[in-house]
């Protein structure tokens, strides 16, 4: 139980992995550059108003997109050069009309009202099972990038992001958090650092040790960062190993044990 929020985080991130595509859309939009792309993604629990299919039910086909404008990009969002992905959740009825639309993961600056206005004008093929259709939960992902010479290598960062590339969002985690080529933005540094260290990455995981123990001031968190230098340790990072030492000096028997619980509780390694 004590580390169920990591689990369940990570069990998202295995949901986005085995994605699968809808008809994605591209459209142009007013601002020069400026362009947004539509995603679908099927939840691997779908809810069903017909009787729930199993789990390896292979009948069953997910919804299509048949309509989706996508979303205008705000002038105040644009003009900061303000990119990123923002996560929806909704449900396809079996009228192919969606409702229920929530914001997921988002991203500020009026982009998620915009990614959510545009959803309600969408139209799907409904999901079928044995000819019939099913009511479904979905997840959207909405990409909102601007192409040009001083926004491109973020953009191309963000895309390898939302592919599930850990290195990728260590990148990103470091050019947000330093401010490289973007407004210096330490929370949406430290959102791409977890995300990595989620994935595995040995180096982003000493740096999330780094975060709970180092940049705490004076209430460092033993238990988190324990953990993840021993995560980091285990990827094969060497210096997850000195700062265990240094950690466990500090640390009572019962403090270890429950952060060596969580890192057995830990997937050795991200969905394929």
């Amino acid at each position: 139980m004590l580390c169920l929020d990591r689990m369940l985080r990570f069990a998202v991130m295995m949901r986005w992995a085995r994605s699968f595509p809808a008809t994605a859309l591209l459209l142009l939009i007013a601002p020069a550059f400026a362009w947004a792309q539509t995603q679908a993604i099927p939840s691997p629990d779908p809810s069903d108003k017909l009787g729930k299919p199993p789990a390896q039910d292979s009948k069953a086909t997910p919804p299509r997109v048949v309509y989706a404008p996508d979303p205008s990009y705000p002038p105040e969002a644009f003009h900061a050069k303000y990119q990123g992905t923002c996560v929806l959740d909704l449900t396809v009825g079996v009228d192919g009309l969606p409702h229920d639309i929530k914001v997921a993961r988002g991203l500020g600056m009026g982009l998620d009202e915009s990614a959510v206005a545009a959803a309600r004008t969408w139209r799907y093929e409904p999901a079928l099972k044995d000819g019939k259709p099913l009511e479904v939960q979905v997840q959207v992902k909405i990409r909102f990038r601007i192409r040009g010479a001083e926004t491109d290598k973020i953009a191309k960062l963000l895309d390898r992001s939302d592919a599930n590339d850990a290195k990728a969002d260590l990148e990103l985690a470091k050019t947000y958090s330093e401010g490289r080529d973007v407004p210096k933005d330490e929370q949406r540094g430290f959102q791409f650092l977890s995300m990595a260290a989620d994935w595995n990455l040995p180096e982003a995981q000493f740096l999330m040790g780094q975060h709970f123990y180092k940049d705490q001031g004076s209430s460092p968190d033993y238990i988190n960062a324990y953990m993840w230098y021993a995560l980091s340790k285990r990827g094969g990072f060497k210096k997850g190993e000195e700062m265990l030492k240094e950690l466990a000096a500090k640390m009572s028997a019962e403090q270890v044990g429950i952060a060596d619980t969580r890192v057995d509780y830990w997937p050795e390694a991200p969905p394929k």
